[in-house]
Order: C-alpha cells, then sequence, then structure tokens
C-alpha cells in the first residue's frame, strides 16, 4: 500500500483465523497472529539468552550475527500503519516504556548492590551510577539491565517508521532509510564511541531493517526463502564469516555493524533460513516437531518477558550460588521468567505494569494454530 504525503491510512483487516484480540508478544494488540511467527519469536530469545551465557567466542559470533536483528524484523512484517500517530504513540508506550520502566526500577538498583556491596551510597555517587543510568539508558546499562537498551531503541524504530509509512511514498522511505543506513555506517567508523540516549544512535541501523521487515509483508516467505540449497549455502557462508573474521559479526547496541552491507546481508540471511524452519515446524506433523513449535511458541509469547529477566536470573546464579556450568543457566534463564510471565498474565496490575497489557490473556483454544507462510 502506498502513502503519499498527508495521506490517510486505510484500516487493515486481520487475516481470517487470525483473532484481532490474542495476546501479543511485542505489546501490540493489533498484530495478526500466525503461529510460526510466535516460533520464531521463541528461537530468537533462546537465542539472545544463549548468547549471553556462553563464553565460546564462536557461538557467540554466530548467534550475534542475527539474534537483534530478528527482533526488528519480526516487528516490521507485524506493522500496521492503521493507527493515529497519537493513538500509536500511546499504545506503544503502554506497551514498551511502562514495562521498561517497572523492571529498570526494581533491576538497576539491585544490580548495583550486586556489583558495589561496600558501597556508600551516598547524593553524588547515586547521581552518577543510579540516577543518570536510568535517565539515559542506552549503554550505561550493564549487568542485570544489560539489554535493556533494545526496548527503548526498538520504540523509538517503530515511532520513526510508523511516520514515515504515514506520510511517504515506500520509495521515499526507502531513500530516507538507505541515507541513515549510511549515516549509521558512517557513525560507526568515524565515531565508534559516540552514543545517545535510549540508543538513538542505534536506530540508524535498527530502523531499516524494520523496514525490510515491513516491505516483506504479505509475501509468501515458502516462495521467498527458495531455492533451499542456495539459501542454505549462503547462510552457512554468513555464519562461517562472522565467526572466522573477527568484524564480521553484529554488536548493535555498542553500534559494531560489521563489514558495510555484507553483515547485514547474513544476517537477513539467516533470519530468513529461521523464519523458514519455523514455518516448516508447523507443517510437519511429527511428534518431535509438534513438540519443538510448541514449546517455542510458548517461549515467544512470553519473549519480552524473558528479554526483561534472563539476565539477572543468569547472573545471579553464577555470582551468587556459583553455578558456572552454561546450561544450567540457560534452561533457567528462559524457564523462570516464562513461568513469572504466566503468573503476571493473570494479575490485573501485572498484566499493566510488566506486560504492559489491559486485557487478559486469550484462551489458548482461540489463539492461532495455521501454519502458513503469509503475512
Amino acid at each position: 500500500m502506498t502513502f503519499e504525503r498527508g495521506a490517510k491510512a486505510a484500516p487493515q483487516a486481520a487475516r481470517p483465523g487470525f483473532p484481532e484480540g490474542a495476546p501479543p508478544v511485542d505489546g501490540n494488540p493489533r498484530s495478526p497472529r500466525e503461529a510460526w511467527i510466535d516460533t520464531l519469536r521463541g528461537i530468537g530469545i533462546v537465542a539472545v539468552a544463549t548468547g549471553h551465557v556462553v563464553s565460546g567466542p564462536a557461538l557467540v559470533a554466530a548467534i550475534f550475527l542475527f539474534h537483534m536483528p530478528l527482533f526488528f524484523l519480526i516487528g516490521g512484517w507485524l506493522h500496521r500503519t492503521d493507527e493515529r500517530p497519537g493513538d500509536y504513540f500511546r499504545s506503544r508506550a503502554f506497551a514498551l516504556l511502562l514495562p521498561y520502566g517497572c523492571y529498570l526500577a526494581i533491576l538497576w538498583p539491585l544490580e548495583l548492590l550486586a556489583a558495589f556491596p561496600d558501597q556508600a551510597w551516598t547524593g553524588a555517587w547515586l547521581i552518577h551510577a543510579l540516577v543518570k543510568p536510568m535517565l539515559l539508558g542506552g549503554p550505561l546499562l550493564k549487568g542485570y539491565a544489560a539489554v535493556f537498551w533494545f526496548v527503548t531503541c526498538y520504540f523509538l524504530t517503530q515511532q520513526l517508521i510508523h511516520h514515515l509509512l504515514r506520510n511517504y511514498s515506500p520509495r521515499t522511505c526507502a531513500f530516507i532509510l538507505a541515507a541513515m543506513l549510511a549515516a549509521a555506517y558512517g557513525q560507526a567508523v568515524l565515531m565508534p564511541h559516540v552514543w545517545l540516549p535510549w540508543s538513538v544512535h542505534t536506530v540508524l541501523f535498527a530502523a531499516p531493517i524494520y523496514f525490510i521487515g515491513h516491505c516483506v509483508r504479505g509475501q509468501d516467505l515458502r516462495r521467498l526463502i527458495a531455492p533451499w540449497p542456495l539459501w542454505l549455502a549462503a547462510g552457512a557462508g554468513a555464519l562461517a564469516l562472522a565467526v572466522l573474521q573477527p568484524g564480521n559479526t553484529l554488536d548493535m547496541k555498542y553500534a559494531g555493524y560489521g563489514v558495510p552491507l555484507l553483515t547485514l546481508a547474513g544476517s537477513l540471511i539467516v533470519t530468513g533460513l529461521l523464519a523458514r524452519f519455523a514455518l516448516l515446524l508447523h507443517k510437519v506433523r511429527l511428534g518431535a516437531a509438534v513438540v519443538l513449535a510448541a514449546g517455542l511458541s510458548s517461549l515467544g509469547r512470553a519473549s519480552m518477558t524473558i528479554m526483561f529477566l534472563h539476565q539477572p536470573v543468569q547472573l545471579a546464579l553464577w555470582k551468587l550460588f556459583a553455578v558456572a556450568a552454561e546450561a544450567p543457566r540457560i534452561a533457567a534463564a528462559l524457564l523462570l521468567p516464562y513461568l513469572l510471565h504466566q503468573g503476571l498474565e493473570r494479575l490485573a496490575i501485572g498484566r499493566r505494569l510488566f506486560l504492559g497489557r489491559r486485557a487478559p490473556p486469550t484462551p489458548w483454544w482461540l489463539r492461532a494454530t495455521d501454519g502458513g507462510g503469509r503475512l
């Protein structure tokens, strides 16, 4: 759909079979619900938790190549332009920034207590160590809150893309976002240590990825990601380059964007393969595939809660309980936030403050089960 400047977006109807009110993992009640997208989110959040626990540089490099771009791409695939800007801002702030603030208010003081157990909490130190990071966010947040940069960056990216899509033609949007991508690479090379509050600088790189995801909306991914042998070879090559070439991987939080265009292309290819794998899981009716798809989908629906809480869980196990083994920490980092998410869904105050939702969860029998590959 093309929008000229000042044009009002036409309402976009949900696809038949995908109820409008199903519980959103991105906090957006207007996202079309397709089961394979929850599965893809589940794959992404498993990668995020694993990437923050494992110590092997090769595995970390491979995971970092795709795990954050995957979420921006999904956001673009699900983005709808029918909501008015003011309403969209309020709904997104409620869904993302309210949980962000609530979790940050709890976890950042705990991070300081864990990191500086003998520190006297004087006024000057509180302003420097407590207030400043909580207000500015981004790279200042570490440890328990290390991934919180993503939430503000994601929110700002959504607002920018929503404005562009409602006011400019797709071609104009593409030119603007191409210029932003060039600016992101320029900033990473010329001013790598310059950062802005709430990771505004990372929006330069995240927004083009989000827009690419939106451009794919409505495509049949089973045809788009074909033929299989070429995609598999390209994906293997992208992962091999990320492992073997230290400069060819992504670290979006610190503006590490790899080799211009090449690293981004590898990230898109790997994410496309994972999307095709998620689709395949919902087409194969074998017991193991059904169980795996169901488990990943469950994690995907709780992905934001896991995003907020996996770091404090795994770091507490490591530093407070001397659990050095990686597998138990990964399992706990996924399972404990997931269980908390289930509890929060059943409490009105929990849904509002920590999930950014007003409505109770949709019963499982009303959720979408179609494994189709069209958005």
